[in-house]
């Protein structure tokens, strides 16, 4: 389990990541969130998706796996997404 997340440096007052989570149960949540991103208005008119959040938490968190499984997959999504920025 995930219990001692501290929250994002880059987004403080993002929601944090539920912390009782089994380790395969917060890399499906990442994974949801890295493969469909929300989407943000930057400025009047125009939306980015905010992948690169959920990329970057999944970075951050990937440490703190415990479950070996759990961490190839994130790992290996990391970085199909970040060698593919398109998809």
């Amino acid at each position: 389990m995930n219990e001692n997340l501290p929250p994002s440096p880059e987004f403080p007052e993002a929601d944090p990541i539920p912390q009782e989570m089994l380790d395969m149960e917060l890399v499906d949540f990442l994974l949801t969130h890295i493969k469909n991103p929300c989407s943000t208005e930057v400025e009047p008119g125009r939306r980015e998706n905010i992948r690169y959040f959920y990329i970057s938490e999944a970075k951050r968190i990937l440490p703190t796996l415990t479950n070996p499984h759990a961490q190839e997959l994130l790992r290996l999504k990391i970085a199909e997404y970040e060698s593919n920025p398109n998809l």
